[in-house]
């Protein structure tokens, strides 16, 4: 068990300037119906749901969407500022001062002008989550967690992780003015490391003891549950109110096409939190009926590591899926053996006739490099894999040339540096004359 018990400190409240917050946001408190965890079945109330109630399990959040039917019409959002949280009706938070923010969400949502051609689509459109505050989507659902963590008192949050969920939570535990304690494996990269630093986060790296087990995960439920932390990575299992953030990147996609979603959304997927919780989103808008119908989501993973995309095609239980046997692929952030909310994910794809495909590395590195030649987006592996699945789906003709796809650029290639240097030609070096110039081109 690593079920939390909320720590009431008025020393973590620290002053916030909210002279920013837009004054059109919606003023009413969120309306939950039900807290249910999708494993055990339990249910809670708004005065003792817990981050998670130590099962394994996620505690899913069921919003009253007819109570805001009245504040979400079409004609109020789009003249709502705010990005992320003008939707904060559908957020877990009683109140909008403990919001913690910088400005995520409402991420340009861009036509591409040659890759689309590139792979034989007319209407291909980039969603923009490397220029989230922290460089990744992960913003979405980390911001309310540690929102919702500084509403509830909290002094502590803490992640296992050492990619963008750990930048994430470091990143607003640093706003919010909370302590950040991040677990790392014991080989993580020392440049990743660097961001985390930065941030004034408490950065261990965790020795494995045991084959087939994550240790940082391990300590992770360990600390909380002993200390009274926070857990705060982006799977919801450790925190259901994170996997609410999600949610955001539907309806932004859904406003931002005037309310006609496209026919395919491909996602980038390593424990199925993002698919999953963005097709949570345009649900809600299609219950709400700001929406007809759901476009079709596709979940590509790595071939070094497709726990989901195998538990479709075998049709395993989806509280149960089975854990893949490594992680070995170029694209580190979609590494996860054991997907923490595939089954969320599996439910998605059979709510919406969705698809999962898995993708080699070779065809990932090639639309990274692609990416920024022909759209100017320099984005990390993790980031552009489903330009991958996009690729061999067109070819296969799943997905039809004249179908409307939109896929989320999810993590900025600043994250991973090595490997766009690895891809890409050496910087000649020349003197300063323009006949070596000529000829240094010519060679190119």
């Amino acid at each position: 068990m690593f079920l939390l018990s909320s720590q009431t400190s008025s020393s973590c409240h620290n002053s916030h300037n909210w002279s920013e917050v837009p004054l059109d946001w919606v003023a009413s408190v969120s309306k939950v119906v039900k807290y249910k965890c999708a494993k055990c079945g339990k249910e809670y109330n708004d005065d003792n749901v817990p981050a998670n109630d130590g099962c394994g399990g996620r505690i899913d959040i069921t919003f009253d969407l007819e109570s805001v039917k009245d504040s979400f019409s079409r004609e109020s959002l789009e003249r709502t500022k705010g990005g992320l949280w003008k939707y904060f009706d559908l957020m877990p938070l009683e109140r909008q001062e403990n919001i913690v923010t910088l400005g995520e969400g409402d991420t340009p949502l861009v036509q591409s002008n040659q890759l689309g051609p590139e792979v034989g689509l007319k209407n291909l459109f980039l969603k923009m989550e490397t220029l989230c505050p922290s460089g990744s989507f992960k913003d979405r659902p980390i911001c309310v967690g540690v929102s919702r963590a500084f509403e509830d008192g909290a002094q502590t949050v803490s992640a296992a992780s050492s990619g963008n969920a750990a930048a994430a939570m470091s990143t607003y535990a640093a706003r919010a003015g909370l302590r950040a304690v991040v677990f790392v494996p014991e080989e993580a990269p020392a440049g990743k490391l660097i961001h985390l630093k930065t941030l004034g986060a408490h950065v261990f790296r965790v020795r494995k003891v045991e084959e087939g087990v994550d240790p940082t995960t391990t300590l992770l439920k360990a600390a909380c549950s002993e200390l009274g932390w926070t857990p705060s990575p982006s799977f919801g299992p450790f925190n259901c109110f994170q996997f609410e953030g999600t949610k955001s990147l539907g309806y932004e996609i859904a406003e931002q096409m005037s309310w006609s979603p496209p026919d395919w959304i491909l996602f980038p997927t390593g424990s199925g939190g993002l698919m999953a919780g963005t097709m949570k989103g345009l649900w809600e808008f299609q219950q709400i009926g700001l929406i007809d119908q759901l476009p079709r989501p596709v979940v590509v993973q790595p071939e070094g590591c497709a726990p989901i995309v195998r538990a479709f095609e075998e049709k395993q239980d989806p509280l149960n899926i089975q854990p893949w046997g490594s992680n070995e692929t170029i694209a580190g952030g979609l590494a996860d053996p054991f997907p923490w909310d595939g089954d969320a994910a599996l439910k998605y794809l059979g709510l919406a006739d969705g698809k999962a495909v898995a993708v080699e590395d070779k065809l990932i590195e090639k639309y990274l490099v692609l990416l920024g030649k022909y759209e100017g987006i320099f984005a990390e592996p993790s980031g552009v894999a489903a330009l991958a699945g996009l690729e061999v789906l067109v070819e296969q003709g799943v997905i039809d040339r004249s179908e409307s796809v939109v896929v989320p650029i999810t993590g900025s290639g600043f994250k991973d540096l090595a490997t766009p240097d690895r891809l890409t030609p050496p910087v000649s070096l020349i003197g300063p004359r323009v006949e070596e110039l000529k000829m240094a081109l010519e060679e190119v």
